[in-house]
């Protein structure tokens, strides 16, 4: 998961060059897919598949668009869209931990979680380090670290 620092100025780069649609910006600061799984583990086809980096991927051959990963997805980044090039429906929305976002950014905000959590990750602590208003509270300076050692 990647995580925005309050060195942040919204500019907006990160999720202009996310391929997969995965940051929302509420209140204009970026918000990441978690890769939490749980879109991968409700998914009837096993369309949704972890990748080499930690991230998932949806195996379009295998996707009925059944939207079981959109229903479950607990931050509502899955989505299903219509791809303008590929002329039909599919999956996004979800993180393939590609890294764009961390290379784009001119202030170098954003970092990723990954490297300072233990594998594997205990989800339990990324769902509550990754809602918007946690999120707020580590981009004013409050300590990570409090919840990453529970």
């Amino acid at each position: 998961m990647y995580l925005t620092t309050s060195d942040c100025d919204k500019c907006g780069k990160c999720w202009e060059a996310c391929p997969t649609d995965c940051i929302k910006h509420p209140d204009g600061i970026p918000f990441s897919c978690t890769t939490c799984g749980e879109c991968a583990r409700v998914c009837p086809t096993q369309a949704i598949r972890k990748n080499r980096f930690g991230g998932w991927y949806v195996d379009r051959a295998r996707c009925t668009l059944c939207g079981l990963c959109v229903k479950h997805c607990p931050f509502g980044f899955a989505k299903i869209v219509f791809d303008e090039n590929l002329k039909k429906e599919r999956v996004k929305g979800i993180c393939v931990r590609c890294g764009l976002c961390v290379k784009v950014c001119p202030k170098n905000a954003r970092f990723d979680l990954g490297r300072y959590i233990p594998r594997p990750i205990d989800y339990s602590v990324v769902l509550e380090i990754a809602t918007p208003e946690r999120l707020k509270e580590i981009l004013q300076g409050k300590k990570l670290e409090a919840v990453v050692t529970k």
